[in-house]
């Protein structure tokens, strides 16, 4: 079902409406940590084998924990997989938003960045709002980060304890992440995952000694023709 701006919002809006018309013969599942509890502890702890899988790899690989972890934010699911490893251990968390086009409301879906305390989805987080209190819309290259607000357990982990950083990646920068990933190993990223690529490149530049695991949360097979009609592979040589 398509609907209005066709972001992930309103994907999650369409879920809800055919589960609450139907809640007989209808199950609602979600694959974000997003929603009304038990939803987003559900998912966490789903993706969470990711998490603990890629700790106990990384420390076999290498002998120590990474210094840094980096995973793209929309809802989270992803991010909050592999971040629920390493809470405990001095592993610095990277939340990487998408800064889309600007800051302004509407080009972006930056919701740790600019949003402020509310209420979607029968969940509080922090969202961005319209002046009249509704979710705004939002903006990003990435089909599955567009949406106006962050799994709860997101925003109590940057927002309360200071746990995790937010960080962002533009669509220019994620675009060029895609282009440069799949040029240099071969990989083809989701345009999700490019934000994380995007901005774990820019952490490594500033941080030169120190390890850094990405998580490569999807692949771009979905978003090689819409990549190559829109950003052409020229444009980032």
């Amino acid at each position: 079902m398509s609907a209005g701006q066709k972001t992930l919002k309103e994907a999650v809006d369409s879920a809800f409406g055919s589960y609450l018309a139907d809640p007989v013969t209808t199950m609602y599942c979600i694959g974000s940590v997003v929603g009304p509890h038990p939803f987003p502890m559900m998912v966490r702890d789903f993706q969470a084998v990711v998490g603990s899988e890629a700790r106990e790899q990384f420390q076999a690989m290498t002998g120590w924990l990474p210094d840094h972890v980096v995973a793209c934010v929309g809802g989270g699911s992803n991010a909050m997989g592999i971040f629920s490893a390493f809470i405990e251990d001095p592993t610095e968390l990277w939340g990487v938003e998408p800064l889309g086009t600007g800051p302004a409301l509407g080009q972006h879906a930056a919701s740790l960045a600019y949003g402020h305390d509310g209420d979607l989805h029968g969940f509080h987080s922090v969202l961005l709002e319209n002046p009249d209190g509704s979710a705004a819309a939002v903006h990003s290259v990435a089909s599955g980060l567009d949406y106006p607000s962050v799994g709860p357990e997101h925003a109590y982990l940057n927002k309360t304890l200071g746990r995790t950083h937010a960080a962002g990646a533009t669509d220019d920068a994620a675009v060029r992440a895609f282009y440069t990933l799949s040029r240099l190993e071969g990989i083809i990223p989701a345009l999700e995952s490019a934000h994380a690529v995007a901005y774990a490149i820019e952490l490594a530049q500033d941080r030169p000694y120190q390890s850094i695991l990405v998580n490569l949360s999807g692949r771009g097979d979905k978003d090689i023709d819409f990549v190559y009609e829109n950003y052409p592979p020229e444009r980032y040589a």
